[in-house]
């Protein structure tokens, strides 16, 4: 499953584009200018963290992030990362939840990792997602995972669990957010796509 950036997020990359485009305009005044040295370091910095944050976010764009279950796990490819793919083995559960804040309900589909497991970059969008909600879904301190959100990709979690409940083994429970149980692993090898 391909998981685009949802309607006004897919503006965020343009203007990054459009800032860095700035920043590289503006460059050469500051470091001709009085301040010129310490101006000038200061725009390499500002413009390397600006330049990271663009690369990723266009990368949301030209290469979305995609999900898909297989036979070997859960495969990942994030937009600047080669596609991962975490074993079932490294899998403690799949769960869609639904969080109220503000009069407004906000849908996530969690993936939790086993303990050891760690197959994606800690920096990397559904990791720290999981690390900011852990605490609110009484994960431990330590635990990792990934977290979707609704709000962030154009992500339909119920089609998503659905997809992984056909591939998941039984060691590994896909849940939806009201108890709802989701596939029946079929036995053998051969399971549908």
């Amino acid at each position: 499953m391909t998981l685009r950036l949802r309607g006004k997020l897919q503006w965020v990359p343009v203007g990054a584009v459009i800032v860095l485009a700035a920043w590289a305009v503006a460059i050469p005044p500051v470091m001709h200018g009085a301040y010129g040295a310490i101006g000038g370091t200061l725009m390499v910095i500002a413009g390397v963290l600006l330049a990271v944050f663009t690369v990723t976010f266009v990368g949301y764009l030209v290469r979305p992030l995609r999900i898909e279950a297989r036979e070997a796990g859960l495969s990942v490819r994030l937009p600047t990362w080669p596609t991962r793919t975490v074993p079932w083995a490294a899998l403690a559960g799949v769960s869609g939840v639904v969080v109220a804040s503000g009069g407004r309900t906000h849908s996530y589909v969690v993936v939790d990792f086993a303990p050891g497991a760690d197959a994606l970059p800690a920096l990397c969008r559904p990791r720290s997602m999981y690390r900011r909600l852990g605490p609110a879904m009484d994960r431990g301190e330590d635990a990792k995972g990934l977290c979707l959100e609704e709000e962030v990709f154009d992500l339909d979690p119920a089609g998503l669990l659905a997809a992984i409940g056909r591939w998941a083994p039984a060691g590994v429970p896909v849940s939806g957010p009201h108890g709802e149980s989701y596939g029946t692993p079929e036995p053998g090898p051969a399971r549908p796509a």
